[in-house]
């Protein structure tokens, strides 16, 4: 039996200049392995808390010494002789030290940078590509499938400020591409859209997840400038390509109602339900990502209701990667898709729940 040696954490930052926790598994084999999980730009409520310092002297109050230092003296002495292939008894034991119910005690990057570390350091044991490892622990059947990528043509929201209101517009390929022509698309079409934004005169400056964030006046012009570009490329909508949309309409969503740009006054839910209608059929939108409030459950219930036979209603800062969430959503009739994040939920065996759950 293969099993924990030593594990220790500290403190890096990330592409964005954030600090973030990494942890190192040394098995009783020498095997190594590290893992630093993400943290999001935008978060929903119902995520588990991530600890950070919050003081404003050191990195604006991001540093995650705190998180590091219940790896190093709280977690690491429990997980010592711990079977490497264990690995959710790896995960059931971090989330009994944590005691809290959204894991605020011990923090959620600590605790998940352990479980992917874990995870990893298994992968190498057992010889195995990290993908094939995890499907190892799903203990699934199901044949191998390469995913359809969405590509982030236009940022907004908490991804651009003072761009349009939501998160991202994306680019989806036909489901009849091969993955390298889905790939080969995306990347043209990216391009294609940095050239008329420099026509235009608008701005080719990206946001932090890499779309293009131009001043435009409102969401709806924001789409209309994507169709354009497509109808200048070798590709047709609707049969090439689609489109989808991020709304994160958690961030506009105030006093019951939703604040956009498209209108002087807000729109009141029923009328949100209308106004996705309407852009699903003017610019072929098969994917509407957290397209109500995280709260705002009857909304999900009837837009769901009037919207999922043209598109993927798919739930994010709703779900949270919580399989109570997510069974809520499941039970009303609000979602037919997922995004999963375990750094939303904090373990990588909670997260693989989800994703049976989900496919059920």
């Amino acid at each position: 039996m293969v099993t924990i040696k030593k594990l220790f954490a500290q403190e890096l930052l990330n592409a964005k200049g954030y600090p973030v926790i990494e942890t190192t598994v040394i098995l009783s084999n020498d095997i190594i392995a590290s893992s630093s999980p993400p943290s999001g730009t935008s978060k929903g409520t119902y995520e588990a808390h991530e600890i950070v310092d919050s003081e404003i002297k050191r990195y604006n109050g991001h540093g995650v010494l705190k998180a590091v230092e219940n790896v190093n003296k709280i977690i690491a002495p429990k997980l010592l002789g711990v079977d490497i292939n264990s690995q959710q008894k790896i995960d059931e034991l971090m989330i009994e030290l944590d005691g809290t119910k959204d894991k605020s005690k011990l923090g959620a990057n600590a605790i998940l940078s352990v479980s992917q570390a874990a995870v990893k350091a298994g992968a190498n044991n057992s010889s195995l590509p990290l993908y094939l490892y995890i499907k190892k622990l799903i203990s699934s059947n199901a044949p191998k499938n390469y995913p359809t990528p969405l590509f982030v043509l236009i940022a907004g929201g908490k991804h651009a400020e003072g761009s349009i209101d939501f998160q991202e517009i994306l680019l989806a390929p036909s489901v009849s591409k091969t993955f390298e022509e889905k790939i080969e698309i995306g990347a043209n079409i990216y391009h294609l859209l940095e050239n008329k934004l420099m026509e235009l005169g608008l701005s080719t400056l990206t946001s932090v997840e890499g779309g293009f964030s131009p001043k435009v006046p409102n969401n709806t012009e924001s789409l209309r400038l994507m169709k354009d570009v497509i109808k200048e490329s070798p590709y047709k909508l609707s049969l090439d390509v689609s489109l989808g949309i991020d709304v994160a309409s958690s961030s506009f969503y105030k006093d019951k109602q939703y604040f956009l740009k498209d209108k002087t006054t807000p729109y009141n839910p029923k009328e949100m339900t209308l106004f996705y209608k309407k852009l699903i059929s003017d610019f072929n939108i098969i994917y509407l990502e957290d397209p109500f409030s995280e709260d705002d459950w009857s909304s999900w219930q009837k837009g769901f209701n009037m919207l999922s036979k043209d598109s993927l209603i798919v739930g994010d800062d709703l779900t949270v990667t919580n399989p109570d969430r997510l069974k809520l959503a499941l039970n009303s009739n609000t979602i037919n898709g997922i995004i999963i994040k375990p750094n939303q939920i904090g373990t990588v065996s909670e997260t693989i729940e989800v994703v049976k759950m989900a496919r059920l």
